[in-house]
């Protein structure tokens, strides 16, 4: 099994102020991680701090980041929101 065939293309998407943490100018990426990778790993790429605060969704179900991510996958970043 050669180093390529143990990857996977998932789907990024960063919205409002995770938009920083996307490695080129586009909220919507594909992103190369590692087969059997979790939310965790993903977010350690993207370099998001861990105090930094956002709600993920993994393929529209909000998840925690111990969850592995399958590809073709659709990982979804944003900040948390409040109201009153």
């Amino acid at each position: 099994m050669t180093e390529e065939s143990c990857k996977i293309v998932i789907e990024v998407r960063l919205y409002g102020e995770m938009k920083c943490f996307s490695p080129g100018e586009q909220a919507e990426f594909k992103l190369k991680i590692e087969k059997g990778s979790t939310v965790s790993d993903v977010l350690s790429i993207l370099k998001i701090p861990a105090e930094t605060q956002y709600v993920v969704l993994l393929n529209g179900r909000r998840i925690a980041g111990s969850k592995i991510v399958g590809a073709h996958s659709i990982l979804v970043l944003f900040p948390p929101i409040s109201g009153g």
